[in-house]
């Protein structure tokens, strides 16, 4: 029994299909682990014998129910997706697959990383998803960078932070906006590294940053509400202060943590020129 009408509403559609021979729920609504809410997302697996038909066609989700918008994408693992956003707010991200495609799984009685996070068997005509593996609700290990990759993310973050000065002092501000955001992305990134190195690799990180105040360090997170300013010139230099010296000390304990060594030549150098030019009256 499906204790969800939206959910509901889907299964039966589905069952209504006779080409659709299994429906596959993943994601943060497959798992047990409580982070569900009312805003989440549905992630769900069409197992067909017509896989072009959903591919080709748009016809379908609006059997569903009204489509506010969707999006026509490709999984990393090359199959279509379409990720829905239905009148009721619901958002659905599709995944289009070969009724076959679990067989290998089956065969090998071995999940992919997707599966071993969480799956629901929703709908089974088959009988062949309902012999899959159980999942172990386990996340794969975070992995450490490289010395070169955390070498080359510390230079490339100074790299886009040279910039922002100049542009503040030409009045580009649009422009210092989107330096500023690679600079976050980067910072995002080492943030990633530090509570790895921190924590350990079991740390549960969660993606694209959610979670984020549950997963980073309480100080860092205070932190990182200086580091995003507004639009004007007087907010953006000192948000880039703020985002500069917290991406330093991130990258700093993270080297400490890895063993690696920090450029320090780079963030001298770019640093000073960055001061220099904020100090300087014209």
């Amino acid at each position: 029994m499906i204790d969800d009408d939206f959910l509901s509403k889907v299964v039966d559609w589905a069952n209504g299909r006779s080409d659709i021979v299994s429906l596959i729920m993943t994601g943060s609504r497959a798992r047990p682990d409580g982070v569900v809410d009312a805003h989440s997302d549905y992630d769900l697996e069409i197992f067909t014998t017509d896989p072009e038909r959903y591919a080709s066609s748009s016809e379908w989700m609006t059997e569903i129910g009204d489509v506010w918008v969707f999006l026509a994408t490709e999984s990393n693992r090359g199959c279509p997706t379409r990720l829905v956003i239905f009148e009721d707010s619901r958002k659905v991200d599709f995944s289009i697959l070969s009724f076959s495609a679990p067989a290998e799984a089956v065969r090998a009685r071995q999940l992919n990383e997707l599966y071993e996070r969480g799956y629901r068997v929703l709908i089974d005509k088959s009988g062949l998803t309902s012999r899959l593996p159980p999942p172990t609700y386990a996340r794969p290990p975070q992995q450490t960078p490289t010395e070169d990759e955390f070498r080359a993310t510390v230079e490339e973050f100074w790299f886009e932070a040279w910039h922002i000065p100049k542009y503040l002092q030409r009045g580009d501000l649009w422009v210092v906006k989107s330096r500023d955001w690679t600079m976050k992305e980067l910072l995002f990134r080492m943030l990633e590294w530090h509570a790895t190195a921190v924590n350990g690799p079991d740390h549960d990180i969660a993606h694209i940053g959610i979670r984020m105040k549950d997963w980073t360090r309480q100080d860092i997170w205070e932190r990182l509400h200086e580091s995003f300013g507004r639009f004007d010139a007087g907010d953006s230099q000192r948000a880039l202060i703020a985002t500069v010296a917290l991406f330093r000390d991130v990258a700093l304990e993270t080297a400490a943590r890895l063993g690696y060594k920090y450029p320090q030549h780079v963030d001298d150098a770019i640093g000073g020129y960055i001061a220099g030019l904020m100090d300087s009256p014209d």
